[in-house]
Parts: C-alpha cells; sequence; structure tokens
C-alpha cells in the first residue's frame, strides 16, 4: 500500500539495508582473500592450527556471503519494535529468512536483520496485546513491550506493500468461523497448491511458532486436523533445532509414509537450510538395519484374520514372543556346554568359566555372547600353543618340537571342529525358526491370535522371496537380539509424519536409533486409514514406548489448507469424538455433489468437470478412488477418453515422485498431498458405508480440496454425506 504515510520511509529503510548488504558482502570477500593469504603463511611455517582456524573462518564466511547475497531480493519481511521491561528505548527488529550482520557486532544495531529463528523472532510471531516475550537458551526471559508489528511484501529489492500487522494474530468474531484477517496470510492461502510443500516462514502464527520452537531433548506430538500444516511445521521445527541446537544435519531423520511425500517436501527442505537431512521411508530404514535389500510383499488387502495377524505383529507382545524364542536358544545352547580338556590335560576350561562369558550383560546380543565366547576359547588355544612354543625356542627341557608341532595341530584340529556348528544365527533363517518354533508361542500365549495361520502365511511370504511390510519392524527388532544394532547410524532427532500409521514396534525401533529420545512426531488419528497398522491413540504410544520421557502433546485445529465451505463438509464425516477443524478463509463456492447414473456417464462428468476447474485456474487437481483397481481403470478410461488433457499422471503403491497436473489416485496414497481441485470418484453408499474405517477415508479425500469439491456417486449418496 504505497499510500501508507511511513510507505517512502521504509522504501528508504529497504534501501539503506541492501547497500549495507552489498558492503557487507565486500567485507566478507575481503577477509576471505586475506584468510587465503593467513592460510598460506601459516602452512609456510608449519603452523598447521592456525591454518585450520582460518579455513574454517573462510569457509564460515563464504556461506555467510552466499546467504546475504541470495537475501538481497527480499532482505525481510517483517519487523517489530520492542521495548524490554525497565528499559526506555524501543528497538526496531527487522526479521527475515536469513541473518545479516555487520562483521564487528557491538550493540543490537549491528544486526540489520534477525534470522526468523532467532529468539528475538518470536516477538514478531507471537505479539498478544501490544505485549510479547522470548528465551535465550532456555534460560534468560525477557519480556516487554510490543509498539508496531509491521509486515512487507519486497520482490526484487522493491518494496510492494506492507500492512499495519496488529490483527496478525487476531481471528475475527466467532460469528464468522474464525476466519483470518491477515491480509498477507491470505494472500498466500489463496495462491494455490504446487507440486512441492513450501515454506511458511514468512505466515508462521503463533501457535506454530510455540511448537517449533519447542526443546530439542523430548517428545513433541502435533495433533493436527487435515490442512492445518503439521508437516510443515514439523519440518520448520528441524530447521530451528539445527540452527538453534547447532546439530549436525546427516544426524537427523525423517521417516515419512512413501516416496511420494518424501519427493513432495523436497523443494521445502533447502528453503529452509534443511537440505542435508536424511530422509527415508520406515522400509528404507529397515533395509539399512536388517543389512538386506528386502522385496517387500505388494500383497492386496488382507483378509480380517490377516489383518488382525498383521495388526498383532506391530505390537510390544510380538516382542515378548522374540525373546522368549531367544531366551530358549541361549538356555539350550548353556546346556550343552562342557568342560574343555585339551594339550594332554594342561588346558582345562571350565563349564563355569565358559557360562560366565555367555551369561555376562543382560542386553548383550545374541551372536556377540556366542562370538564374545569363542574369541574366548580361542584365544586360551592360542596362548598356550604360543607359550608352549616360545618355551620350546627357549630350550627348556620340558618343551620339544614334536610336541610343539602336535600341540599346533591339535588346537587348528579343536577349533575346526568345535565351532563348525555352534548355532550362529543369520536373520531370516532365524525368523523362520521362530515361526515354526511351536513351543515358543505356546509359551508366549498370545491372545486373539492364530498362530498357525500366523506362521503359514508369513513363511509362504518369505518362501517367495519376499517380506511383507507388517514384518519389517519384527525383522528389525530380532536384529536387535540377534546382532545389536552398533551397525546403524544413531540420530539426534527423528522426525516422524503421519505417525498414526506407525506402530508401537516401530516406535521401539526408532527409539533404539535415537541417542536421547529426541522426537518429532506429527499425525492424525482421524486420518489412521490403514486397518492393519498404525496406532490405537497418541496415549498408547506415550504410556507404552515414551513412558519414562518428557513429552509435550499439542493439536492444531485450525485448517489452513481447504476453503470454510468444505472444512465444513469434511467435519460431517469426521468420526464422533474427533476434534473438528476450524476454518480460516472462505471463497463463496459450495461443494458439488453429483449423481451419475452409470461408469460412462461418471467418466464423461470428470472430464467436464476437470475442464471447467482449469477455467476457474486450478493448476493442480485430484481424482481420488478409494481403491487402486478403481484408479488404474479410471486412468485408463481418461486416457482414451479425453487424450487433450495434458500432465495427466497415475499414482499407485510404486510411485516414486509427484508430478502435479492431473493427478489420479487412491486415497490412501493422495493424503499429505492437496489440489486447488478434487473430484471424488463414486461416493456411493456402496463404496462409503457409515464403517469407522470409511468415514476416515472420506475424510481424507474430502480434505486434499483447497478450493473446488466435485463429489460424483453411482447408485445412492453414501450416508456420511447426507
Amino acid at each position: 500500500m504505497s499510500n501508507h504515510p511511513d510507505f517512502s520511509a521504509e522504501q528508504q529503510q529497504l534501501a539503506d539495508t541492501i547497500e549495507a548488504m552489498q558492503q557487507i558482502i565486500r567485507d566478507l570477500e575481503n577477509d576471505i582473500d586475506n584468510r587465503v593469504q593467513k592460510i598460506s603463511q601459516s602452512l609456510s611455517k608449519k603452523d598447521e592450527i592456525s591454518a585450520y582456524v582460518h579455513a574454517l573462518m573462510k569457509s564460515d564466511h563464504a556461506l555467510k556471503a552466499a546467504n546475504i547475497a541470495k537475501a538481497l531480493n527480499s532482505p525481510y519481511f517483517g519487523r517489530a519494535d520492542f521495548r524490554e521491561d525497565n528499559t526506555e528505548e524501543f528497538n526496531q527488529y527487522y526479521i527475515g529468512r536469513t541473518k545479516v550482520a555487520r562483521l564487528d557486532i557491538e550493540n543490537v544495531k549491528d544486526i540489520l536483520v534477525f534470522d526468523w529463528r532467532d529468539p528475538v523472532s518470536t516477538i514478531f510471531y507471537e505479539c498478544q496485546d501490544g505485549r510479547a516475550s522470548y528465551q535465550v537458551l532456555g534460560r534468560y526471559t525477557y519480556n516487554g513491550d510490543v509498539s508496531l508489528k509491521r509486515q512487507y511484501k519486497i520482490e526484487e529489492g522493491q518494496l510492494i506493500s506492507m500492512s499495519e500487522d496488529n490483527l496478525l494474530s487476531r481471528l475475527m468474531s466467532r460469528q464468522q468461523e474464525s476466519l483470518i484477517a491477515d491480509p498477507f496470510l491470505l494472500e498466500r492461502l489463496l495462491k494455490g497448491a504446487d507440486d512441492r510443500l513450501k515454506d511458511i516462514v514468512t505466515s508462521i502464527r503463533s501457535e506454530q511458532n510455540q511448537i517449533i520452537r519447542e526443546p530439542l531433548n523430548q517428545v513433541t506430538i502435533i495433533q493436527g486436523v487435515a490442512g492445518s500444516g503439521k508437516s510443515t511445521i514439523g519440518l520448520h521445527r528441524l530447521s530451528y533445532l539445527l540452527y538453534n541446537e547447532k546439530l549436525n544435519p546427516v544426524k537427523l531423520v525423517i521417516i515419512a509414509p512413501n516416496r511420494i511425500f518424501l519427493n513432495y517436501i523436497s523443494d521445502l527442505l533447502p528453503e529452509i537450510d534443511a537440505q542435508d537431512i536424511k530422509q527415508l521411508t520406515f522400509s528404507d530404514l529397515a533395509n539399512d538395519i536388517m543389512k538386506i535389500n528386502a522385496v517387500v510383499s505388494q500383497a492386496p488387502a488382507p483378509s480380517e484374520p490377516l489383518a488382525a495377524i498383521a495388526k498383532w505383529k506391530g505390537t510390544p507382545e510380538f516382542c515378548k514372543v522374540m525373546e522368549i524364542f531367544i531366551d530358549k536358544r541361549l538356555e539350550k545352547f548353556c546346556l550343552k556346554i562342557k568342560e574343555i580338556i585339551l594339550f594332554d590335560g594342561q588346558l582345562v576350561i571350565s563349564r563355569e568359566q565358559q557360562l560366565d562369558k555367555v551369561v555376562d550383560g543382560a542386553s548383550v546380543p545374541y551372536n556377540e555372547r556366542l562370538l564374545s565366547l569363542q574369541k574366548y576359547i580361542k584365544f586360551r588355544v592360542r596362548n598356550f600353543v604360543e607359550v608352549y612354543e616360545a618355551r620350546y625356542r627357549r630350550g627348556e627341557t620340558m618343551a620339544d618340537e614334536k610336541t610343539a608341532a602336535r600341540y599346533t595341530a591339535e588346537g587348528n584340529a579343536f577349533n575346526e571342529r568345535h565351532f563348525a556348528k555352534w548355532p550362529f544365527l543369520e536373520l531370516l533363517a532365524g525368523y523362520r525358526e521362530l515361526l515354526g518354533d511351536k513351543a515358543c508361542w505356546r509359551k508366549a500365549k498370545p491372545v486373539g491370535i492364530d498362530t498357525d495361520l500366523l506362521a503359514t502365511h508369513t513363511l509362504a511370504i518369505l518362501e517367495a522371496g519376499q517380506i511383507e511390510r507388517d514384518d519389517l519392524a519384527g525383522l528389525c527388532y530380532l536384529k536387535l537380539l540377534f546382532d545389536g544394532l552398533n551397525h546403524v547410524e544413531k540420530f539426534d532427532h527423528i522426525a516422524v509424519d503421519e505417525g498414526q500409521d506407525i506402530n508401537l514396534l516401530e516406535y521401539i525401533v526408532l527409539t533404539r536409533l535415537s541417542s536421547n529420545t529426541s522426537f518429532t512426531i506429527m499425525g492424525d488419528m482421524s486420518q489412521a486409514i490403514h486397518t492393519d497398522r498404525g496406532l490405537t491413540s497418541w496415549q498408547s504410544l506415550l504410556k507404552e514406548i515414551f513412558s519414562e520421557a518428557k513429552c509435550r502433546y499439542f493439536e492444531v485445529n485450525f485448517s489452513y489448507r481447504s476453503a470454510k465451505e468444505i472444512v465444513d463438509l469434511f467435519n460431517k464425516v469426521l468420526p464422533s469424538g474427533r476434534s473438528k477443524a476450524i476454518p480460516v478463509y472462505e471463497i463463496g463456492q459450495q461443494p458439488v455433489i453429483e449423481q451419475t447414473p452409470s461408469a460412462m456417464a461418471a467418466l464423461t462428468r470428470t472430464i467436464e468437470t476437470i475442464e471447467e476447474f482449469q477455467q476457474l485456474g486450478c493448476k493442480s487437481i485430484g481424482i481420488l478412488t478409494k481403491l487402486e483397481n478403481d484408479c488404474l481403470k479410471l486412468y485408463q478410461g481418461l486416457l482414451s477418453g479425453a487424450p487433450r488433457l495434458t500432465n495427466l499422471n497415475l499414482i499407485t503403491d510404486n510411485a516414486v515422485s509427484y508430478q502435479g497436473g492431473i493427478t489420479v489416485a487412491p486415497i490412501t496414497l493422495a493424503k499429505g498431498l492437496e489440489f486447488d481441485g478434487v473430484i471424488i470418484w463414486d461416493a456411493s453408499e456402496k463404496k462409503f458405508t457409515t464403517d469407522f474405517y470409511d468415514a476416515k477415508l472420506l475424510y481424507v479425500g474430502l480434505s486434499r480440496a483447497m478450493y473446488y469439491l466435485h463429489i460424483l456417486h453411482q447408485g445412492k449418496l453414501t450416508p456420511l454425506l447426507k
């Protein structure tokens, strides 16, 4: 708004800032040149420590210069004028994506722009009624008054618009359903969906900022309704932790539900300086742990008994079965241990000595116990032979060459014979043995599970050279019991997205890979759409896995994705007892529900609706089905029935990227994505019953839409939408 009374002053401020930034870049480049000379001088004097320090400073300054140069087009996006309590002066704090500071900082004025992750930036995001506070190092809290909060739109180094942001954290009246009054956020929300997730640093809300800035060493759970930005909050939290805790990015990991989601967030991570964080699915992680490239079975949805078995495999009860199996194997091995007498009775290794090596340390893995005993016995044998040979070479009367040769041969023959059939356990062979050990299952007494069906079904999959996804966590835990996890890198922070779809046993595995029980877990229990895996509640996770950890639980109920008209509709199908989504904007366009007489007619209306959406400006359109086989048929129908449609893409279980454009996908794989317009294919009562699972599935499908939603149904409409 160029008519703002401070617009000219702010234009000058921007010009002065850019000029100062350019001077800082020149100063940094000059310092880099000086460092190069100092490195050379230090090396000529063989002063490697000084050379190393100068090299570090050179690298640091090169990175700062590059970051400041990148920020020249838009140095900052916000300003807050803050006066600390018991002081006289208000200080102006400009907030941007990158900190801009002079080389020599003598006071706060030498910091031209604060990074959005700096502690003081909290006053911009969380000012309430003219008061704000921020915390430094988790110990020092500063309270004070805020006289001004302002937002800027800056492009190509030019001030485009600005807004007095006294309404930044204020919502309009409850009668208007809490619609956001912030024009900058509204502009962002109306930009439309992209084929990649984008950052929100210019529009972080107060409740989001609080979660982002939670301490490192705790379990932070974010329960967010559809469209609440919980994934974005979690990813920005990683950037905040990297910046403030000075963590090594390779020691952080994101566990995502599938490759499509990892591709979807691929552009966001570099934008928030988090590009080096590891990004894995649980299957990727399991392969690293198991040290095999597992072929995960692509079996169809399991029957009810098999779904119950798959779900049980993700419980701590399965751990108990595996532990019983290991205890039995160890007990059997110990019973076979006998006293070792060698070399004419001169070397005796008692049974007790051997047992001490096997049973020492309660958490020592099975194979490591056996290996420890093996090394001990081999050492005793080798040591005896070497001592005897040394005695012979010294000419002792009680040692001779012939006996030395005989003892060497005896020791070699013993080692080859004694350890040939030691029961070391290999992972897949051990898993098969566990499944077939009926005595073990009888002792474990799992409740409500057909153990015979579990064994026969799983063994058949293994014999086919495949592994079911639901066996991965069990195999990882068994690898822990067999060999430990020292071969896998430990992480300083683990972020889990769609955390409701990770089962308790998978979380147990993740805790073994954490160096400090530091987690950020994002999810929505209303989107727990897998009947054969996942959590039943966040409470079960906190009670059974993280009972001894410091935990913080947050609910985020504002839905920033979908217009009010769509939020109102998907709230109707939300399972009872769940928190309703609160909309933040409206567009005046109601969702359309339309009955079609046949599948061919539905295909025709789908094509027509796609074109209508495109005329409305939709760049991304999702056509969502309940089942994957419906998805494949629909995709083929669109290819043959509407060859004029461009950028038509299909998402299946094997997909690794999201291409944007027109996307045909089953609802289960569209979770986490968003589209300008969505077409629900056949929301009939045959497809979507009043079943709890169907309600959650439809909730996920409807909530993918940002602005436009068209629901088709053949036959009667699902009762969920009546």
